[in-house]
């Protein structure tokens, strides 16, 4: 595969969606993304897409987005949806680029450098995969979920992102989701096989973002729940992957991201890493009989070693019980782990 290539920075547009997070910390906000977005990028646009009831003032962009706000879904489990707020600040931020390359970055996010600036050529070789963009956009690992590991297909990193400004619409470009779109009925309450606990969720964000940028080609995958896993999809979501996009690994990425998204070692080391993404042309029909057989092994027999499998089990048999003592103890888990998102909407 050829080398990623940089972009001048006056050929960017970085925008910066969703909570401005201004008084998060004193080296994590608006304020110090914007300036680490001048330092390293010193020519780009910076467009920055938020809420109307978001405190803007001293916000230096060349673009200030100020929208409704879409509103959530909420699960059974309380937990609140906000795959519709992600979409529409993302989305409008996009449109209003005027440079040919678009970066996609949130306001608790700082650059370190310019390495997410880069950009690759398709590759001509895999005739008959599908091709959703004109150029691949360039992604980090966090978090692209290894199904080997972590059961979960179409799990694209949504976080941070780079790619033409084409790309970049051709991938956000999709109405909000419905209610039925995202949530079943009732709870998903099997515990084998789930590491998502008790939710009544059909996929998780990251992996509506992807099926919806899909079905815009003709893609239609409905999942029933999102650790489904079927060959089918497990080598669909891989040609798509590794056509599509061309990942970093998060920690060469030149991006500073947030404690709470490095403090659980068990979800990092569920992530694919940028050299797995690149050899998954490699894999054939027999290579895929053995690797789903892995992902069945370890989401059905070897998944009573995992805590995540635990923390999902524990999750349903206290929701069962008693749904507010559940909330109180999950709220309290996630304190203890710094996994709780300041100033937004999870509890």
């Amino acid at each position: 595969m050829r080398p990623l290539e940089p972009v001048d920075s006056a050929d960017i547009t970085v925008v910066i969606q969703g909570p401005l997070y201004r008084d998060l910390e004193p080296d994590r906000n608006i304020f110090t993304c914007i300036a680490s977005i001048k330092r390293h990028l010193p020519r780009a646009e910076i467009i920055v897409s938020t809420w109307r009831h978001e405190d803007v003032s001293g916000v230096e962009a060349d673009q200030l987005i100020v929208l409704d706000d879409p509103g959530c879904f909420v699960d059974e489990s309380g937990n609140q949806i906000n795959t519709n707020r992600m979409l529409h600040s993302t989305l409008l931020g996009i449109r209003s680029a005027i440079r040919p390359y678009v970066m996609k970055l949130r306001a608790d996010h700082n650059l370190v450098s310019a390495e997410l600036a880069v950009i690759g050529e398709p590759d001509q070789t895999a005739s008959g995969a599908p091709v959703l963009f004109d150029r691949p956009i360039t992604l980090t690992t966090l978090y692209i979920r290894n199904p080997e590991r972590v059961p979960m297909l179409f799990h694209i990193s949504d976080l941070v992102q780079f790619g033409t400004r084409e790309a970049m619409l051709a991938l956000w470009d999709q109405p909000l989701l419905k209610r039925e779109d995202v949530l079943n009925k009732r709870p998903f309450r099997n515990p084998f096989g789930n590491f998502c606990g008790f939710s009544s969720a059909k996929r998780v964000a990251e992996q509506s973002l992807m099926l919806g940028a899909m079905c815009k080609h003709g893609i239609d995958v409905r999942l029933a729940h999102p650790c489904q896993v079927r060959m089918g999809n497990l080598k669909l979501w891989d040609a798509i992957l590794r056509i599509n996009f061309r990942v970093l690994d998060y920690r060469e990425a030149g991006v500073s991201f947030p404690e709470r998204f490095l403090a659980v070692d068990g979800a990092l080391t569920s992530l694919y890493t940028a050299f797995e993404v690149e050899q998954l042309h490699t894999v054939g029909d027999r290579g895929y009989r053995r690797k789903i057989a892995r992902v069945w092994f370890n989401q059905f027999l070897l998944s009573c070693l995992k805590p995540a499998w635990w923390v999902s089990l524990i999750s349903m048999i206290l929701f069962n019980s008693s749904p507010t003592f559940a909330k109180a103890t999950r709220s309290l888990w996630r304190r203890l782990r710094k996994v709780t998102h300041p100033n937004s909407y999870r509890t």
